[in-house]
This record gives C-alpha cells, structure tokens and sequence, in this order.
C-alpha cells in the first residue's frame, strides 16, 4: 500500500533531492579535472573510481525524483560549476604538487558536504514517512564516507612528497 504524502512534504523531498543531484553533478565536473590533473596514478585511479560513483548517484537520484514527478533544476548546476571554478581561479599558478594535494582536500571537503546533505535528505525522508528516498540518502552516504576516508588516507603522504620534490 502506497504512502500518501502531504504535497508540501513531498516538495520539500524532491527539493532535496534535487540539491543532492546539483552537488552529485558539479562533483562529476570537478571530479573530471582532478582525473586529468593528477600527478600520481594512485590518485587518478582514486578520482576516477570517484567519478564513476558519482556519476552512478547522480543518475539514480535523477530516476528517483522524476519517478516521484519532480524534476532538477539546472541552474542549482551551473552555480555548483561557478564556485568551483571561482575555487580553481584561487589557486593559480600552484606548481603539480601543491595542486595534487589541493584536489585531495578539495575532494574530501566535497566529500563531506555530500555525507552531511545525505544526513539532511536521510532524517526528512524519515521524517515525512519516505522509506525509499530515506533509504537512498543512507545507502549513498555510506558510500561517500567510504570515499571520504580513502581520500584522507592521500592527503599526507601526497603533501609530504611535494615538500620533498620541491627540496630538490
């Protein structure tokens, strides 16, 4: 038997889920220039098994908001595209190490702001009686705290290597 949602409710749900599709989207950007740009293939394979999760998040949230009637919101995108280029602008002109290790914590800064819009998603769902999105946001989440300590694992030892390159 189906759950009869209050409108309001299920607006305020697909809401969300279109913040987390917008965040899931501007990571595949940023993910594709960290692919790119890195300098140890550790970390290219670490961004690239990135951004093949994010890529499959961001598809099954879509499918979940458009099977709920809802629809993303293009712009909540291209403002996610614009602060991370305005973070990329602050950062010129940093040799290949102090970039590697500045997409390290870029991505785990991301990283986080994705487990906490996920707990956000998970405790509304929950409260609005959603099984499904609430089930969504956790199964997601776990993902991205996995990926999050993976890439906290990088952050030292690729900082500690840049200050010895730099020492030579």
């Amino acid at each position: 038997m189906a759950i009869v949602m209050d409108p309001a409710l299920k607006d305020r749900i697909n809401r969300y889920l279109d913040d987390a599709i917008a965040l899931e989207a501007s990571g595949v950007t940023g993910l594709k220039d960290m692919v790119s740009e890195a300098t140890d293939p550790q970390d290219a394979a670490l961004f690239q098994q990135h951004l093949a999760e994010t890529e499959q998040q961001k598809l099954r949230l879509e499918n979940l908001l458009h099977a709920r009637g809802g629809s993303s919101n293009k712009l909540k995108d291209v403002m996610n595209k614009i602060g991370l280029a305005a973070t990329d602008l602050l950062h010129a002109g940093k040799d290949a190490g102090d970039k590697a290790t500045r997409n390290l914590i870029q991505a785990y800064a991301i990283e986080n702001l994705e487990v906490a819009t996920y707990e956000s998603l998970y405790a509304a769902a929950t409260e609005a009686g959603d099984a499904e999105v609430a089930q969504v946001a956790k199964e997601i989440q776990a993902q991205e705290k996995a990926t999050a300590e993976k890439i906290f694992a990088r952050v030292a030892p690729v900082a500690r290597e840049a200050i010895l390159r730099a020492e030579h």
